[in-house]
């Protein structure tokens, strides 16, 4: 019995990936805008997580302005990370993502971290 070229057994992650990447566009698309939200993930989490779910949900930047009653403009910068949102924009955005937006209080109690998380209303 001879192996297909094109079958997972045998083969490791990396190289299958590129032969998937070598195949279609929607996935080198897909696989270079994680590694976009990957780098992004380690300078500003807010945005990279903004980011993320509306790529995941298939959504656009203009129609996620429109639903959160914002502009294209002000979703770019906060996805891009150069903007940090206000807690009500925050708010609008979870709503519009199918999200629910939770506040967490951090503190040091005796050497150990106690954190409390109460959902934005």
């Amino acid at each position: 019995m001879t192996k297909s070229n094109h079958s997972p057994v045998g083969r490791n992650a990396v190289d299958a990936a590129a032969d998937r990447a070598a195949r279609s566009e929607q996935y080198r698309a897909a696989r270079d805008e994680y590694a976009r939200i990957r780098v992004l993930r380690t300078t500003n989490p807010i945005a990279a997580h903004l980011r993320e779910r509306r790529f995941e949900l298939g959504l656009t930047q203009e129609e996620v302005a429109t639903a959160a009653g914002t502009s294209h403009t002000a979703i770019s910068r906060l996805e891009s990370g150069t903007h940090t949102p206000n807690l009500a924009t925050l708010q609008k955005l979870a709503a519009v993502l199918d999200e629910q937006l939770l506040v967490c209080f951090q503190r040091n109690v005796d050497g150990e971290i106690e954190r409390d998380f109460a959902a934005v209303a």
